[in-house]
């Protein structure tokens, strides 16, 4: 009799054991942040990109920059108005430009700078969704 009761308790431990873990896995899945979406394929980001035209002007020490942007928009409703809202951008892009200096421009913490400052102006005047990133695609100044 103190075999049995022995392997009764043994087995009770081992499932209360497994019910616990299970919980704890069920607890972990359900209240885990949840990761973000994957990055969008090909296809799909070329149907979220507005290209802006090369632009050519004036920095504020006198140099000039040719520049080109792309513009990744969160949906199609967003790169429709961005498209109609392309003057607005130009000229955003320009007003921007012409206040900075050759070495604002020069290297990766310039362009990053440069192109979260654009995202930034550019939502302000979206109404149908946001702009999500600007890449640059061309520099040269001189």
């Amino acid at each position: 009799m103190g075999k049995n009761k022995a392997v009764t308790i043994m087995l009770s431990m081992l499932v209360a054991i497994g019910l616990i873990g299970a919980a704890g896995y069920y607890g972990f899945k359900q209240f885990s942040p949840k990761t973000e979406a994957s990055e969008p394929t090909a296809e799909e980001l070329d149907k979220l990109m507005v290209e802006t035209n090369e632009m050519t002007t004036n920095l504020a020490d006198q140099s000039y920059v040719k520049i080109q942007f792309k513009i990744q928009a969160d949906n199609e409703d967003a790169k429709h108005e961005l498209e109609k809202r392309l003057f607005q951008v130009n000229n955003l892009i320009i007003y921007e430009i012409s206040n900075k200096k050759t070495e604002e421009l020069s290297g990766q913490q310039g362009l990053i700078a440069l192109e979260n400052k654009l995202k930034t102006e550019i939502n302000k005047v979206m109404q149908d969704g946001k702009v999500v990133r600007v890449y640059t695609t061309q520099k040269i100044i001189q």
